[in-house]
């Protein structure tokens, strides 16, 4: 957003490792402590409980967008204005050519997460979503009930807060924007062209 000011919220349960970050004028970060947890699974899927309690409470008051994106992203090019809205999603570069049959939606029916097979256009990234304070309320209450419905159950959806983010864009409200894969891209895959790509993925480290 090289126009615009911008906040960067970062979220860490240890914030002393976090390092310094220079930024461009009219840009400022905001570190932000956040429960320990032990399992990668719960780190993502409860960043919708970090995001509704932690996060737009205190964005309510200083921005009129806000967007989630993973930290092992890179920008490659101007991320701009043109992504705003009331409530965007990121199509998800690696199911972006694949059938309503081959999209990784959650088909176990005991899961908050499920979403029936005559439902569902596009698989998105968790990676990336977006929009007004707002949408975003509704999106991360209604995504954190199902979260925490499945733990009492115990029953945990294929893709964690990523299938409950599906769900939500496919059965209750529609995302007002879609950005194609070039905003979210994997290095692996063909598109020359990018705004923002994934960086090398450590997996043997990160997911334990």
């Amino acid at each position: 957003m090289p126009s615009l000011p911008c906040i960067v919220y970062i979220l860490t349960d240890n914030p002393k490792d976090v390092p310094t970050i220079h930024v461009r004028p009219a840009m400022s970060i905001t570190i932000l402590q956040v429960p320990l947890r032990h399992r990668w699974q719960d780190i993502s899927m409860m960043r919708m409980m970090d995001l509704q309690d932690i996060v737009l409470p205190l964005a309510r008051g200083q921005v009129d967008y806000l967007f989630c994106m993973d930290v092992d992203q890179i920008f490659s090019s101007n991320y701009g204005p043109e992504t705003l809205d009331d409530l965007v999603a990121q199509l998800h570069s690696g199911y972006y050519l694949q059938s309503r049959e081959e999209l990784p939606y959650e088909t176990n029916s005991l899961s908050a997460a499920f979403i029936p097979p005559t439902m569902g256009i596009f698989y998105y990234h968790a990676a990336v979503f977006g929009g007004s304070l707002a949408r975003l309320t509704n999106l991360t209450s209604s995504c954190l009930n199902g979260i925490l419905k499945d733990k009492k159950s115990g029953v945990e959806a294929i893709w964690h807060d990523e299938s409950h983010l599906n769900r939500y864009l496919a059965l209750e409200y529609l995302p007002s924007k879609v950005l194609s894969p070039e905003y979210c891209w994997d290095n692996r895959l063909w598109l020359r062209y990018h705004k923002l790509r994934w960086a090398k993925k450590s997996y043997e480290k990160t997911r334990v």
